[in-house]
C-alpha cells in the first residue's frame, strides 16, 4: 500500500508540472522578478 501511495504522489507531481509548464519567453519590459508573456489562447499578456 505504501508503494502505491508513493507512486501516486510522484505521478501527481510529474503530471501537474507538465500541465502547468508552457513556453513563450519573457518580455524585456517585464517587471523585476516577474516573467510576462502573451497568452495567445486568451489574447492578453499575463505575468508569473
Amino acid at each position: 500500500m505504501n508503494s502505491f501511495l508513493a507512486s501516486l504522489a510522484i505521478f501527481t507531481l510529474v503530471l501537474t508540472g507538465v500541465a502547468g509548464a508552457h513556453g513563450g519567453g519573457c518580455r524585456k519590459s517585464s517587471p523585476p522578478g516577474q516573467c510576462c508573456h502573451m497568452d495567445n489562447s486568451k489574447g492578453r499578456v499575463h505575468c508569473h
